[in-house]
C-alpha cells in the first residue's frame, strides 16, 4: 500500500475582537474545527496565559516565522477597531500592516468576513482594501467557505496550475500543414458526423482539392542534387495531406452511414492513383519521375484499408477490395480498362537507387518511411497499417491480380510474436464469418488452404528471411470457438 505524503505543519494565529459573547463562541467554535482537521490554531483563550504580556504575545504572533498564517476574523467592532487603532485589534494591526505591505508576506494573511454593513458590504479594514477574502457572512455558504479557507491553510489548493510542459517539437519545427486543403476536410468531416445529405459532394470536393494540391508539389528533378533525394523531399512535403486523408477517413469510418460517402472515398485513391503514371499531356519523362506519387497513393489506400479494419467495418474493406480502379490512361489493345486494387503497390526504383547511392544496408527503405512516419499514438499505428497489408496480401494471393502485392511493411513482422488482431479475434466463428467476406473466402478450411500456398511461396521475401503466414494469421485457431 502506497504511504500517503504526511500533511503539511500548519500553526495559525487568530486575530479578531471580543465583539459580544456570540462572536467569541463562533470563534472558539471554528478555532475548535479547525485544530480537529489538523490545523494547530493559536487563540488568545488558549494560549494568552495571565501574567503574560499581550502586546509581545500578538506581535510575537505575527512575526513568528514558525506562525504560517493569520486569520483576521473581521466583524463591524474589528474594522472599527483596527481603522482606529484601538485595543488589541488596533495594535495587531499596527504589526500587520508592515508586515502585508511591507515584506511582502501576502499569503500569510487572509480575511474571514463575518457581517456587512447596511448596504451589504462586507466589513474590511483600511489596510485589507481590495484583497480576497474568505466569506463566512451566510449560514448557507458555511462549509463552502470553511472548505477553502482549510484548502488556504494547508496549502493544498482546489485548482493547482499544471506543470509546466515542453512547447511541441511540431510547432518548434514548424512542421508544415496541409492548410490548402484543410477547410474542405473539415466540412467534408463535418458533414459525415452530421449525416449531412451533402457529405458525399463535400468528400468528392475535397478530393479534387487534394488531387490538385499534391500535383503541385510533385518532384522537380534536375541535377543539382540526386533524384532519389529530390523525391524523398516531395514525399515528406505531402506526408501532411496524408495525415489529414486519415483524418478524414478516419471519420468516415466511424460516422458514414451513407454508401454513396464510401465510394467517393475510394474514388479519391482512384484519383490519386492516377498520379502514378504519365499524364498524356507529357512527352517527356523519366521512370522514377512518378516515384513519390507511388508511395503516397500505396499508403492513403493501406491507411484507408488499416483504418477500416481498425473499426471492424469488414463491408469497407470488402468493397475497397473488390472495387474496379480506373488508374491509367491507356490503348487497352482488347484488355481491361480498370485494374484491382494491388495496382496501388507500385515498384518506386529510386528508393534501390538511394539504397546503392547512400550504401544503406536495409531490406525495404519503403517500410522504414512508412515506420518513420507513423511512430506511437499516430493514427493509424504502424501496427494497423501492418496487419491491412497482410490482410491485403492474403487477398491478392486468392484471386488473378494485376500486380503481386509486396507487403514490404511486414519486414517489422518477421520477428512477430502474435497474430494480427483481426486473426486473433477469428477464433470466434461468428467473427470470422463477418470477416470472411472481405478476403474472399467461404470457410475456414479454404483460407487455411490458401494461407499453405502462401507460406510456400513466402519463403523468398526479405532477402529469404520469410514470413511466419500461419502464425500471423492464427492459422490453427481460426473458428474454434463457437
Amino acid at each position: 500500500m502506497t504511504e500517503q505524503p504526511s500533511p503539511p505543519s500548519v500553526r495559525a494565529f487568530t486575530s479578531y475582537s471580543w465583539s459580544s459573547p456570540t462572536h467569541e463562541a463562533w470563534v472558539i467554535q471554528l478555532a475548535s474545527r479547525l485544530r480537529e482537521d489538523g490545523v494547530d490554531v493559536i487563540l488568545d483563550k488558549w494560549d494568552l496565559k495571565p501574567g503574560h504580556d499581550s502586546y509581545q504575545f500578538m506581535e510575537s504572533m505575527v512575526t513568528d516565522i514558525t506562525v504560517t498564517k493569520v486569520m483576521m476574523i473581521c466583524d463591524r467592532q474589528y474594522v472599527e477597531k483596527a481603522n482606529n487603532r484601538a485595543g488589541g485589534v488596533g495594535t495587531e494591526s499596527q504589526i500587520i500592516s508592515p508586515e502585508l505591505y511591507g515584506k511582502g508576506s501576502q499569503d500569510k494573511f487572509a480575511a474571514l468576513m463575518t457581517d456587512e454593513d447596511e448596504d451589504g458590504n462586507a466589513h474590511v479594514p483600511v489596510f485589507y482594501k481590495g484583497r480576497i477574502y474568505f466569506d463566512f457572512r451566510s449560514a448557507d455558504k458555511f462549509e463552502a467557505s470553511y472548505e477553502q479557507l482549510l484548502r488556504w491553510l494547508v496549502d493544498r489548493p482546489q485548482h493547482v496550475k499544471p506543470k509546466l510542459g515542453a512547447v511541441p517539437s511540431s510547432i518548434l519545427d514548424a512542421a508544415p500543414t496541409a492548410s490548402a486543403t484543410q477547410s474542405r476536410a473539415r466540412r467534408a468531416a463535418e458533414a459525415v458526423r452530421q449525416g449531412s445529405t451533402s457529405a458525399a459532394s463535400l468528400v468528392r470536393d475535397y478530393g479534387d482539392a487534394l488531387r490538385s494540391e499534391l500535383q503541385s508539389l510533385a518532384p522537380q528533378l534536375s541535377n543539382a542534387e540526386p533524384a532519389d533525394e529530390t523525391i524523398i523531399k516531395a514525399i515528406s512535403s505531402m506526408r501532411p495531406y496524408l495525415q489529414q486523408w486519415s483524418d478524414l477517413v478516419s471519420t468516415i469510418v466511424r460516422f458514414g452511414q451513407d454508401e454513396r460517402v464510401w465510394q467517393r472515398t475510394l474514388s479519391i485513391n482512384e484519383q490519386l492513383g492516377t498520379l502514378m503514371y504519365r499524364d498524356s499531356s507529357l512527352s517527356h519523362w523519366i521512370s522514377v519521375q512518378f516515384d513519390a506519387f507511388k508511395v503516397i497513393a500505396h499508403e492513403a489506400f493501406l491507411t484507408t484499408v488499416a483504418l477500416a479494419l481498425d473499426e471492424e467495418r469488414f463491408d469497407l474493406v470488402q468493397a475497397a477490395v473488390e472495387k474496379a480502379y480506373l488508374l491509367e490512361e491507356r490503348d487497352t489493345g482488347g484488355r481491361r480498362a480498370t485494374q484491382d486494387f494491388t495496382a496501388f503497390r507500385q515498384h518506386a526504383a529510386s528508393l534501390d537507387q538511394r539504397k546503392t547511392r547512400l550504401q544503406l544496408r536495409r531490406i525495404s527503405l519503403e517500410a522504414d518511411l512508412l515506420r518513420e512516419a507513423h511512430p506511437i499514438g499516430a493514427i493509424p499505428s504502424f501496427e494497423s497499417l501492418m496487419q491491412a497489408d497482410f490482410f491485403l496480401y492474403i487477398c491478392s494471393a486468392g484471386q488473378s491480380t494485376s500486380n503481386n502485392w509486396y507487403p514490404y511493411s511486414l519486414v517489422y513482422a518477421a520477428d512477430r510474436y502474435s497474430p494480427f488482431p483481426v486473426f486473433a479475434r477469428a477464433e470466434s466463428m461468428a467473427y470470422f464469418q463477418r470477416l470472411a467476406p472481405a478476403l474472399g473466402v467461404t470457410s475456414v478450411d479454404t483460407l487455411k488452404t490458401r494461407l499453405e500456398a502462401i507460406s510456400s511461396q513466402s519463403g523468398r521475401i526479405f532477402d529469404y528471411r520469410g514470413l511466419p503466414i500461419a502464425y500471423l494469421a492464427n492459422a490453427e485457431n481460426l473458428g474454434v470457438v463457437r
